[in-house]
């Protein structure tokens, strides 16, 4: 079986600076999710990581380009890497939204208004990976929606490829770069999720286009990290939303040279761990944040201890003592050692039982 599962799958370079920036990444939306009276949670860097997912949609765009060029060239081409896409991401996806049904009987039968995304109707849409298509785009694991936004985008991509003017002009990915801009900033009254996705994951497209034919100096690295850093340190807005991702098409640019100093600091053990775990950080912590959440609730209705504060309709944890911020090492540590068993006992063994099943079947029809 192993054997044919080795026909279809290709060895594929990994860029280990990206993978590292892929991880930290993960960490720093893991930070920005979990919501804590202090000073971690004020930091303007740390306020705006959630445009750290436009990172994620170029690294992905890239990444897939590398992978994927000029492989996919008709229907069987498109159903085979759709397979190997949907076995990626799906497995764990669907692991960890099961892990929210507790979630879901406690808003129902103990009455604890944890969230309105907790409905059959958002738990179908995960199954399906079709809540960016939903009028709402709830997800039961909050960052879901841009797993499911990613692999629509996906398919996309493969079925542009066929298209043999695709993989020789940019044309195509800079009119779809556009088209999905122009929707995101229209009011269509529907879920624009996919949309949000799209420009920054054809942008990795368009990095993967030119990156062999730029010369990246050393200094290079410093100077796109500064580029990235300093709007989210200081700028809010649809201004700073529109720039990230050509800031991060840059970064992914200069960093897939691994030219500099900076990559062969992220090319340490420790960073190349996070990229590994990157997928299942990002997919497991919102649910520990759930838990902390919910403990915190039912402290309060059954005890009468406040430990939650809600401001702007956001909730934010407060244990009511000047190191509030202590909390993220516990939590960070925790979500990473969860990512380990996820990663090791979910996301790659169930990625290789779906390939190995989807693969033997194909060969068995071929003969």
């Amino acid at each position: 079986m192993q054997k044919i599962l080795n026909i279809y799958l290709f060895i594929m370079k990994r860029f280990e600076s990206l993978d590292a920036f892929r991880g930290i990444a993960a960490l720093m939306v893991a930070i920005f999710h979990l919501n804590v009276i202090g000073v971690i949670s004020n930091i303007p860097l740390i306020r705006n990581s959630f445009l750290l997912v436009e990172f994620f949609f170029v690294l992905s765009g890239f990444v897939i380009s590398y992978s994927y060029n000029n492989k996919v060239k008709n229907i069987h081409d498109l159903k085979d890497f759709t397979v190997k896409r949907f076995a990626r991401i799906w497995p764990l996806h669907i692991f960890m939204t099961l892990l929210f049904i507790p979630f879901a009987l406690a808003n129902i039968i103990l009455g604890l208004d944890l969230s309105d995304r907790f409905s059959l109707y958002s738990f179908i849409s995960s199954f399906f990976l079709i809540q960016s298509f939903t009028m709402t785009g709830d997800s039961w694991n909050l960052v879901a929606w841009s797993i499911s936004s990613e692999f629509y985008t996906y398919i996309l991509f493969g079925a542009l490829s066929i298209l043999p003017f695709f993989n020789k002009r940019a044309l195509l990915p800079i009119i779809i770069i556009f088209m999905s801009l122009l929707l995101l900033n229209m009011d269509l009254g529907i879920n624009k999720s996919i949309f949000r996705c799209l420009p920054s994951f054809f942008l990795g497209c368009l990095a993967f286009r030119y990156y062999r034919k730029l010369t990246i100096k050393p200094w290079m690295e410093f100077a796109s990290i500064t580029l990235a850093v300093i709007p989210l340190s200081f700028f809010q807005g649809d201004f700073l939303y529109s720039l990230m991702p050509l800031l991060f098409f840059i970064m992914v640019i200069v960093f897939s040279h691994e030219t500099g100093s900076i990559s062969k600091v992220l090319k340490l053990k420790p960073f190349q761990i996070l990229g590994v775990l990157s997928y299942s950080i990002y997919l497991t912590h919102a649910w520990f944040i759930a838990v902390l959440k919910s403990l915190s609730i039912l402290v309060d209705k059954f005890f009468g201890y406040n430990f939650m504060l809600i401001i702007d309709n956001v909730r934010f944890i407060d244990f009511n003592v000047s190191f509030n911020d202590l909390v993220f090492i516990p939590y960070l540590g925790i979500v990473i050692i969860f990512s380990y068993i996820t990663h090791r006992y979910i996301e790659m063994p169930y990625q290789k039982k779906i390939l190995n099943f989807y693969f033997l079947k194909k060969s068995s029809y071929a003969y």
